[in-house]
């Protein structure tokens, strides 16, 4: 009995030391299991999963409805307007009332010293009987700008307005507060302004800026691309509350265009080729055209760009986040996070 329970006591030890040896690989087999469940929990639910495969199908319904109505009702409107067109001497636009014709024509160019601004002030100032007003932040940069233009049939008068100015001093370096005070704070605040006088004499056309950024966008355009998306929403919106007082408004979404702005992203390190930039000068023609001519809501070049970021808000939030994540990745937008 005694050598039974030695030879017992000796197998405990032994099996004391068998588990010693097994720990190592018991946590190591912990630690994979608590990284499986950890790479686990970032996989969508089966619910969520769920919910993503019917927005997708209520995206195809909606853009099979959306195209059937376009082909068939808007598509035959549009030629119907040419043909009008054609037949009369006058172009569509809006027909001011006289108070407005014996005064001429007044066009406010907010940032008009550079980029597509400065683009779009060149294609007004060859018209006669015209006053425009070249506005920026920077008064020199503005200045130096109206004197390249040289002698205009246009008149063109300078002013200097900071939309940022009156952000507070603690939060002026931050990216995020600085363009939501520009992008919307200050674009809004100046927009409801003058359309309150337009609405006021029944008369008046605004073109606003957006982007195709706010229609879709890498992760890293978190704060630029989410103040363009309220621009976009915003002017839209306004266009269908302004057309009863015969105001138009215009909505203007420039893809990749050649500016300071997208040359900053370029040297950030953006891997988007540079056959994609386009000029500067094309954009603000068809600004101009767009506003000019009526019918357009949202003029938006390149187009195929246009076109990619519109049917990419067709994807459900599972592949929208995917594909935020891989434009990112890619270096799209470059490396900064803005």
């Amino acid at each position: 009995m005694a050598a039974q329970n030695g030879n017992a006591n000796g197998n405990l030890e032994g099996g004391g030391n068998s588990n010693g040896s097994a720990n190592p690989t018991r946590r190591a087999d912990e630690s994979q299991l608590v990284g499986m469940i950890a790479l686990a929990r970032k996989f969508p639910t089966l619910e969520y999963t769920f919910q993503n495969i019917l927005v997708s199908i209520a995206t195809v319904i909606s853009a099979s409805l959306s195209l059937t109505l376009t082909i068939l009702v808007v598509l035959p409107l549009s030629a119907l307007r040419t043909i009008i067109q054609k037949g009369n001497s006058r172009s569509l636009t809006l027909v001011p009332p006289e108070e407005c014709r014996k005064r001429g024509k007044v066009v406010l160019i907010v940032g008009a010293s550079r980029g597509i601004g400065f683009e779009l002030l060149k294609q007004y100032v060859p018209e006669p009987n015209t006053t425009i007003i070249a506005v920026s932040k920077d008064a020199e940069s503005l200045r130096n700008a109206i004197i390249h233009l040289g002698d205009t049939p246009a008149t063109v008068q300078m002013e200097t307005l900071d939309l940022g100015a009156n952000s507070p001093k603690e939060i002026s370096k931050d990216v995020t507060q600085k363009m939501i005070q520009v992008n919307v704070s200050g674009v809004t605040g100046l927009t409801m302004a003058m359309f309150e006088r337009m609405k006021g004499r029944k008369y008046g056309k605004i073109c606003i800026v957006g982007s195709v950024a706010g229609l879709y966008n890498p992760a890293n355009m978190i704060s630029y691309a989410s103040t363009k998306s309220f621009i976009n929403t915003f002017s839209t919106s306004l266009r269908v509350l302004a057309a009863p007082h015969n105001v138009d408004v215009v909505t203007v979404e420039p893809g990749f265009i050649d500016t300071r702005m997208t040359k900053k992203m370029r040297q950030q390190g953006s891997t988007v080729p540079d056959i994609e930039f386009e000029s500067a000068e094309e954009m603000s023609r068809r600004m101009k055209v767009g506003l000019e001519k009526g019918g357009m809501g949202v003029v938006s070049w390149p187009t195929r760009q246009m076109v990619v970021m519109n049917a990419l808000q067709g994807l459900n939030p599972i592949c929208d986040e995917i594909g935020k994540f891989v434009s990112m990745k890619s270096g799209m937008a470059g490396k900064k996070i803005t």
